[in-house]
């Protein structure tokens, strides 16, 4: 699979990443079923079976010692 760099902030209190947004930096498999490879084999195929898996090479910009604000809900 290839792996696209994604940049984003990273709270320490639950382990929660939030990715920004991605750089535009692939770093490719070379694999013919890869679907985001340059070496994809249905390059021209509007809609082929392939799955578009994404691996992201994750890059913390902010990081936080707290919680995720999803993560910071009080228990009932």
């Amino acid at each position: 699979m290839c792996h696209h760099e994604i940049v984003g902030d990273y709270h320490r209190g639950c382990g929660h990443f939030h990715g920004r947004y991605f750089t535009g930096d692939v770093t490719d498999c070379n694999s013919p079923r890869c679907k985001t490879s340059k070496s994809h084999m249905h390059k021209t195929a509007i809609n082929c079976g392939c799955p578009p898996v994404v691996t992201e090479d994750r890059r913390v910009q902010n990081l936080y010692q707290t919680k995720h604000p999803d993560c910071q809900q009080e228990p009932r």
